[in-house]
């Protein structure tokens, strides 16, 4: 009798096993495709393995705060505002810009939405211990 239950149940423990296993490798969607809304900004961050997991996931972080403060700073460059004023005699020209702007936006605003760590099941995600950082911020 005692066998007979163990026959039964190794099936089931695989079943298990193999199900818990099937989704902890799958990337999640926004790897390949960055969240964009009309309301906010996001930006992602990837780094290598590192000795100590939390260094990966602090530096992918500030990777992804670094191309997001690129995006706002790209913003606000298309935005600058030139004014030109004069006649004959000569002429001024003034250019209004922010730069310190983006920076201090992104530190203040943007939130980790997620981290995902690959497993190097799929070697398109890197290797095991590649962390990927999704940072998200409303748009300024």
């Amino acid at each position: 009798m005692r066998r007979t239950w163990l026959y039964a149940l190794v099936p089931i423990g695989l079943v298990v096993v193999s199900a818990g296993c099937a989704g902890h490798g799958a990337p999640p969607e926004w790897i390949s495709h960055v969240p964009g809304a009309t309301q906010e900004l996001c930006a992602i961050g990837v780094s290598g393995p590192t000795y100590y997991h939390e260094d990966a996931k602090a530096a992918s972080k500030t990777l992804a705060l670094t191309e997001l403060a690129r995006a706002v700073e790209v913003k606000v460059v298309s935005s600058l505002t030139i004014q030109a004023q004069g006649d004959s005699r000569g002429s001024e020209t003034s250019v209004h810009e922010t730069s310190g702007f983006a920076s201090d936006t992104v530190m203040k605003q943007a939130q980790v939405r997620e981290q995902w760590i690959a497993d190097g099941r799929d070697a398109r995600y890197g290797v095991t211990g590649t962390v990927y950082t999704l940072v998200c911020m409303s748009r300024p």
